[in-house]
């Protein structure tokens, strides 16, 4: 588990484990997941098999980002071409932020475990391809695998967060 810190994966572990519990099952996809992806403007992977099986895979990389006050922590992600990369992004404020990738050829799934991404800024209708947004303390989680290498810039979009500088970058090798 390249750079991921012992603590981040005992919290993924624990979120996962409390997920489970509070849904009474190991489904990940739960109505109130649904109800975000109605309406979302963003691409996704729109593939039952492919979500299925990036929820699945066992992840090559593990990342806990948070969102704080116009910064990601960490702000580098890297991963293998091919590889599943799972990201758990928390919103430590309650403060609406995102983590948006314009373009980025892969399979994506996004899922919400507290918090929600449902908000109205006009930003909220990119067409990106990756468009995760908690508007109050929360986690939710993005898998990806992503098979062509290159450096792909990730952002909030919530107006003036990415000038205030709230960008990073995910690096594919």
């Amino acid at each position: 588990m390249a750079l991921a810190s012992l603590g981040a994966v005992a919290l993924l572990v624990i979120a996962g484990v409390g997920f489970i519990a509070c849904n009474g099952s190991d489904d990940a996809t739960t109505d109130d997941d649904a109800a975000h992806s109605e309406g979302d403007e963003h691409k996704d992977d729109g593939d039952a098999k492919a979500q299925n099986y990036l929820e699945a895979a066992p992840k090559d990389v593990l990342y806990l980002v948070e969102m704080t006050s116009f910064a990601y922590t960490p702000d580098a992600l890297e991963v293998g071409a091919g590889e599943v990369l799972e990201i758990a992004i928390q919103n430590v404020e309650p403060v609406l932020h995102d983590f948006t990738i314009d373009e980025i050829d892969g399979d994506v799934h996004v899922s919400y475990l507290g918090g929600t991404g449902q908000h109205e800024h006009s930003e909220s209708r990119l067409e990106a391809d990756v468009h995760f947004a908690l508007t109050e303390p929360g986690t939710g989680v993005v898998h990806m695998k992503v098979d062509v290498p290159g450096e792909y810039i990730f952002y909030c979009s919530v107006a003036g967060h990415r000038e205030a500088g709230m960008e990073g970058t995910l690096i594919v090798r």
